[in-house]
């Protein structure tokens, strides 16, 4: 069987795709930039023996990425597993941006995980699998910043949860992780108000829970508070840390 990974070159996908070579996984990594594949395919091949395929696809330009993730498979083990750690933001993302950036900013956190979920959910119920999409904790409330960015995020938790309902008791496995902050490229340097998980960390937990039921939880797990606390704050408390 082969395990699908979406956003595969850097932060918790090359992770995620670590942990799971580590443990015996055949893989397909998706990534825009084939180098990347290429040298993460190469590595884990001589460290791990693990099996490793790859497609370079640009989501945000790409208009059916399922359909190209599909036919990436036609030659492989049937698909067990598809984990889609896949996300872009912007630093301008505070409502100004343009129409082509909205869209590309869509395209990759929102359109492309939902339609590679639905290009290969027929083999994945087959095969009595697991879904696993990555949301943020950005999504729990609106602010002034990251505003596409967490309006796609939120739209996906609700595309897993409808998922999760659809497919209660047909023995596929949904889950959905809400991350915190996390210690990458994008965040270094970054003057964070809590600490930043280390992908590695976070990539273990998540390929041990791939057996489990399914679930919609945080990831670290302690962000479930802060998050219950950003959510129920007065507006005008919320409105000031927000500034």
């Amino acid at each position: 069987m082969t395990t699908v990974v979406v956003g595969a070159s850097s932060g918790l996908g090359r992770a995620l795709a670590e942990e799971l070579a580590r443990t015996g996984h055949e893989l397909l990594l998706v990534a825009s930039d084939p180098r990347d594949l290429s040298a993460i395919a190469a590595d884990l091949g001589l460290r791990h023996a693990a099996k490793v395929h790859t497609l370079a696809l640009d989501l945000a330009a790409t208009a059916d990425p399922g359909a190209r993730v599909l036919a990436s498979l036609e030659e492989l083990p049937a698909p067990s597993a598809l984990l889609l750690p896949v996300g872009q933001s912007r630093a301008d993302d505070d409502g100004s941006l343009g129409a082509a950036a909205t869209g590309q900013l869509l395209a990759i956190n929102l359109h492309a995980p939902i339609a590679i979920v639905q290009a290969l959910l027929p083999a994945l119920l087959e095969a009595r699998g697991v879904v696993v999409g990555f949301g943020s904790v950005a999504a729990v409330r609106g602010r002034s910043r990251n505003m596409v960015y967490a309006a796609a995020k939120r739209g996906l938790q609700g595309f897993f949860e409808s998922l999760r309902h659809r497919h209660s008791g047909q023995g596929l496995r949904v889950q959905f992780h809400r991350l915190g902050f996390l210690r990458s490229n994008l965040t270094h340097g970054m003057r964070l108000p809590l600490p930043a998980a280390e992908p590695a960390q976070v990539a273990s937990q998540v390929v041990a829970n791939l057996e489990k039921a399914s679930f919609d939880r945080h990831a670290p797990r302690w962000w479930a508070l802060v998050a219950f606390i950003i959510a129920h704050l007065p507006w005008f408390v919320f409105r000031r840390m927000d500034a």
